[in-house]
């Protein structure tokens, strides 16, 4: 599921829908965010596609929100998996 929120952000960001779900399925990392959270990375050049995503009660996936920063600030370089949504 991914929620109006997130939908909103990533139109905002430039980013189509396609690219956020590859992130989420392909990711380069996830990392541990808060709130039991997970946030799937997937570096595109200088910047970095950042999944929010957490799991509702019955173990769905829900992505919350998308951002697209500079990879600098957030990328741990790649090979890291705290989860995978679809493993």
């Amino acid at each position: 599921m991914i929620t109006w929120h997130a939908i909103d952000r990533s139109e905002m960001w430039g980013l189509d829908m396609e690219r956020v779900i590859n992130a989420l399925i392909y990711p380069e990392e996830v990392v541990i965010g808060h709130r039991s959270r997970y946030i799937a990375h997937e570096k595109e050049e200088e910047h970095l596609i950042r999944a929010v995503y957490e799991y509702d009660e019955e173990g769905n996936p829900v992505v919350i929100t998308v951002y697209f920063p500079y990879a600098e600030r957030y990328y741990k370089g790649g090979g890291m998996y705290a989860d995978k949504i679809f493993a």
